[in-house]
């Protein structure tokens, strides 16, 4: 069904977001107005297509559209109410709609050729600015979805590089991180030293007191391995109760100082605890490595963990330095 738009009711045109404050009466809007048209849209009927030039402003008079980036989208970026409009944009730049419009319900729209918008515009100053402030919200949205996507991917890359339970940088982030740092290293003939720390007698605390009180254990720790480090630091969950930190710039005896603070820091912690409960204090075996020339990461990590079986076998809760050589398995 069409209808020519100046037969519509003049009052529900003034309340059209593009003709407020317009002098609907003045014979040369009136003019133009007869050279709209009404449509009557079934629900999935396509208004605006990322496959086709558009030339035609719609005004949503009843009814719903939805706007989707492509057809098999189940849930719409954004929704268009009554009185608001759809297609200004690619009529401005003159480019295919980068998204899809279509009528989610049977609806209602006035479609307004762009040289008869063009026309309105050229003769109304009300439209005129009608039309900027349509454009301008339209722009500010953008901006708002830009800013939310830009937070989500944020928070994505948070989550990929980010230990769920302790808060701490997980494995993958340390083989990136430390990798980048040891190649730093190596290229500016810089010391570097890699802590490897294991919670002592962590399976039989689990096998005692339940996984959720390792949770919590394994938090404490973290929280007791955060504090007395420097700034440049780099710590990481490894897996499991063993956790990595990486020394840039330093040394091997002060790194051995380091890893003895660390030590002494989570023994004398405050105690973890479940249900207002305290759990038993639990102690930390370290490793230290220092950079040899040609090592890498991997090997950097044999040594370390060598050391850090080293000090379990040797009482546990102390630390232990490897040899230049990272390759003694632990018997």
């Amino acid at each position: 069904m069409k209808t020519t738009a100046n037969e519509h009711d003049i009052l529900l045109l003034s309340r059209l977001q593009l003709f407020r404050n317009v002098n609907l009466q003045d014979t040369a809007i009136q003019d133009l107005l007869s050279l709209c048209q009404y449509r009557q849209l079934e629900a999935g009927q396509v208004v605006l297509s990322t496959q086709e030039e558009n030339h035609y402003l719609y005004i949503l008079i009843k009814g719903r559209l939805v706007i989707q980036l492509n057809t098999q989208d189940d849930i719409p970026l954004a929704t268009v109410e009554p009185g608001e409009c759809v297609g200004e944009m690619s009529i401005i730049d003159s480019r295919v709609p980068s998204a899809q419009v279509s009528a989610s319900e049977a609806t209602t729209v006035l479609i307004i050729e762009q040289d008869v918008l063009w026309r309105m515009v050229s003769i109304s100053h009300e439209i005129a600015r009608n039309l900027l402030y349509i454009m301008s919200e339209r722009v500010r949205y953008s901006n708002l979805v830009i800013a939310d996507s830009i937070e989500m991917q944020r928070k994505f890359q948070r989550f990929a590089t980010t230990d769920a339970l302790t808060g701490l940088h997980n494995r993958a982030w340390m083989d990136d991180v430390f990798d980048r740092e040891l190649k730093r290293s190596e290229r500016d003939q810089l010391p570097l030293a890699l802590l490897m720390i294991d919670v002592d007698n962590f399976k039989n605390f689990n096998d005692v007191y339940g996984h959720l009180a390792g949770d919590q254990v394994l938090i404490s720790v973290a929280d007791a391995l955060r504090s007395p480090l420097r700034p440049n630091d780099l710590v990481a969950r490894f897996g499991g109760e063993e956790f990595a930190v990486l020394l840039p710039e330093t040394i091997l005896d002060n790194a051995k100082i380091i890893a003895q603070r660390l030590c002494d820091h989570v023994s004398h912690a405050e105690t973890a605890t479940l249900d207002g409960q305290s759990l038993p204090k639990v102690t930390i075996s370290l490793g230290v490595a220092a950079r040899q020339p040609g090592y890498s990461l991997d090997m950097m990590i044999a040594a370390a963990d060598v050391a850090m079986y080293h000090a379990k076998r040797n009482g546990k809760n102390r630390v232990e330095i490897a040899s230049a050589v990272p390759f003694d398995s632990p018997s």
